[in-house]
């Protein structure tokens, strides 16, 4: 502010001053696309989501994201948000059977990832599969470190109904390990 400009008036914004605030925004968004995608892809996947739809999934909500990158205040929880509501209606839209085997690769996976090796090493999946949707998210977003009352205000749910599904799925995943432990 110069000597003669009136008080509370304020300078115009120079190009300059743009230029590094979208380059500073630009450099935030990187580093959350890279470091958030890969998490995003397997909290879809542990959700039930093929590889191929939860890669998809994941850049969509990316794209949205950078969007409305200067409005989002959790980015974390609000791409978890987005891309679980996406899964919920791609689930509900499927009418035929699903391919399984895609041998496409995604740009989001490393090339040198061996997924059935990734497959085989999470034995949990196959017991996530055997719980209904609501307790595989639930259980999904407790292993991403958010609270119960936080899960429930994120699904729209009451935080005693996440706090059942939650229960309800962890008691399922004993009674499974116990029995895979007995056999």
């Amino acid at each position: 502010m110069t000597d003669d400009q009136p008080v509370g008036e304020t300078q115009p914004v120079t190009s300059s001053v743009l230029r590094g605030y979208k380059a500073t925004e630009l450099a935030a968004f990187s580093d959350f696309y890279r470091q958030f995608t890969p998490v995003l892809v397997r909290f879809l996947r542990w959700q039930g989501a093929e590889w191929a739809d939860a890669a998809e999934i994941a850049q969509d909500t990316m794209t949205k994201a950078w969007r409305s990158w200067s409005d989002i205040q959790q980015p974390e929880a609000w791409a978890r948000k987005v891309a679980g509501r996406e899964l919920v209606r791609r689930f509900a839209s499927i009418e035929t059977d699903r391919i399984t085997d895609t041998s496409e690769r995604s740009a989001l996976l490393p090339d040198d990832i061996d997924l059935a090796a990734l497959e085989l090493r999470h034995d949990i999946l196959r017991i996530l599969d055997t719980l209904p949707r609501r307790q595989r998210q639930v259980l999904e977003w407790t292993l991403a470190e958010y609270t119960p009352t936080e899960i429930a205000q994120m699904l729209q749910i009451t935080p005693e109904a996440a706090r059942s599904s939650l229960r309800k799925a962890r008691r399922s995943i004993a009674i499974q390990l116990n029995s895979s432990e007995e056999q």
